[in-house]
């Protein structure tokens, strides 16, 4: 069955419109995921949860036209596919946004399944083409890191480490432009009686009360650039831990606010009473 021609407004108001060819190369993935569709449900049927070798091959598969198919398209082919998955994922009931990967588009597509099992398998396939793992050896491959489970964790760890390595980075980034505006506006300039020489940093030790006053009780004079650097994140750690903080704050509050539908709620209004 040909499939309809979409059509979808690039930005700067141009409009993309599917060639013959996009379309060509959608339907052929479209027909090979529908297998695998097909596929599935006869595993679900069969020996579903009593052997991984149907899930593995299915992986293996999903692999396969992902990397074979999909990642060889050019750009126009792929958002034609993209297209034609989120109208058939929607017409399914399943919930599709713009930023959903078009790897998580062809989990849900396959497998049908809800969201938190979609994205673990969405993890897998994830981690194997990092790994640079073929569909042919991901069964093996799968065997040697401990299953389906293990590689999903560690995908998901490793994701998490990478976004609070950004995080801190960023953090420290903005402590040293801060840092260099301060030049021109110094937080504080003090002028010592200890005839030194100093060097490109010096870095004071502060002592401070309880009024907030802080008492000077030792200065580098000579500091190296990697003990300023070791400060720096040392700070962008605590500037980050503080926004972390405020943000769970503001949200914890924001739910804890009443709505207009809950003043509103009879229940809510009983229970008050």
């Amino acid at each position: 069955m040909a499939m309809k021609v979409k059509v979808v407004k690039k930005l700067k108001g141009a409009v993309f419109t599917p060639t013959t060819g996009n379309t060509a190369f959608a339907n052929a993935i479209i027909k090979s995921l529908d297998e695998l569709s097909k596929e599935r449900k006869a595993w679900e049927m069969g020996a579903y949860k009593k052997s991984n070798e149907g899930l593995y091959s299915l992986m293996a598969h999903s692999l396969d036209v992902f990397s074979a198919k999909f990642m060889t398209g050019t750009d126009d082919d792929r958002k034609t596919l993209r297209l034609e998955l989120s109208s058939r994922l929607r017409a399914d009931n399943i919930k599709v946004q713009r930023n959903t990967t078009t790897l998580t588009m062809f989990v849900r597509f396959i497998f049908q399944s809800d969201r938190k099992r979609a994205h673990g398998y969405q993890y897998v396939l994830k981690a194997a083409i990092s790994h640079g793992v073929p569909s042919i050896k991901l069964a093996e491959w799968l065997a040697e890191q401990g299953g389906l489970e293990e590689v999903r964790r560690k995908m998901i760890v490793s994701e998490k480490a990478l976004k609070n390595q950004a995080d801190r980075a960023e953090a420290v980034d903005k402590v040293k432009a801060n840092a260099e505006l301060a030049l021109i506006n110094p937080m504080a300039s003090v002028q010592l009686d200890v005839p030194v020489k100093y060097g490109e940093y010096a870095v004071m030790v502060g002592k401070p009360d309880e009024s907030g006053v802080i008492s000077i009780i030792a200065v580098l004079c000579n500091a190296e650039a990697n003990v300023v650097d070791a400060i720096y994140k040392r700070i962008g750690k605590e500037r980050l831990e503080d926004d972390t903080e405020s943000a769970s704050i503001a949200a914890e509050m924001k739910g804890l606010k009443p709505s207009t539908e809950a003043a509103n709620d009879p229940v809510k209004q009983q229970l008050a009473a």
